[in-house]
């Protein structure tokens, strides 16, 4: 039985033992069956169909990682929608004819801004990588000329994690925190925890702060006690440890 991750907006006051990391690097992307197919597509821009292209994915997937890599392969910009907003028509036309990754782009609060840049990339030869929880035709904008640009933009898409892409970025998440998990654990998480990206997170934040404030090393005890503590716990389940 899994587990929504309710609960996942608190905020224990124990700190954890995170570090700031650097910006990532195509190859520092976890690579599974679930992204493969949009990554191979992102690394050759030249082959796209067109020169924008939206990628999708669901919370806490990586969009955000993977516009950063891919824009620093590409020497290229990345840039919010925040500051994308902000931005004049000279600026978005020079970006343009560039590499730009645009995050979050269904948030960007100017439409006039988006619109400038699609058309820019499509008139100076540049490419643009929007990243969005959902696909561009569905965004909600007023201008019917964005609406018409959105509608034709190609859509890469992310999925949910299935068991190999589980494990990987279980592990991978437990070791931003500098924790190794036992496979003991694993298998004891796969069947408990959903199978989103964000209740992995979720748990993995919450195991750090669990370790360092008792002290203890992961193991599935302790795992079985952050399941507990988020309200995740199959009562009807039996334990075997």
């Amino acid at each position: 039985m899994t587990k929504s991750p309710r609960g996942g907006g608190e905020k224990p006051g124990q700190l954890s033992l995170a570090f700031p990391e650097r910006e990532p690097a195509f190859e520092d992307l976890l690579v599974t069956s679930v992204n493969e197919g949009a990554i191979g597509v992102l690394r050759q821009p030249d082959s796209w169909p067109f020169p924008v292209i939206c990628v999708v994915g669901p919370r806490r997937s990586g969009l955000t990682a993977l516009a950063k890599a891919w824009s620093r392969e590409f020497d290229g910009r990345y840039v919010s929608a925040k500051k994308l907003s902000k931005m004049k028509a000279k600026k978005l036309t020079a970006l343009g004819g560039g590499y730009v990754a645009v995050d979050d782009a269904d948030k960007v609060s100017r439409e006039e801004t988006l619109l400038t840049l699609i058309n820019a990339a499509a008139a100076e030869g540049g490419h643009v990588l929007l990243t969005s929880r959902q696909g561009a035709g569905v965004w909600r904008v007023e201008s019917a000329d964005l609406q018409s640009r959105l509608n034709a933009l190609p859509v890469l898409e992310i999925d949910e994690p299935d068991e190999e892409t589980f494990k990987a970025r279980l592990e991978a998440a437990a070791a931003r925190y500098f924790m190794k998990l036992e496979a003991d654990i694993t298998k004891y998480l796969f069947p408990r925890l959903e199978l989103t990206y964000e209740a992995i997170e979720i748990f993995v934040e919450r195991l750090s702060e669990r370790v360092t404030l008792t002290g203890r090393a992961p193991s599935v005890p302790l795992a079985r006690e952050v399941l507990e503590e988020l309200g995740w716990a199959d009562p009807d389940q039996k334990s075997l440890f």
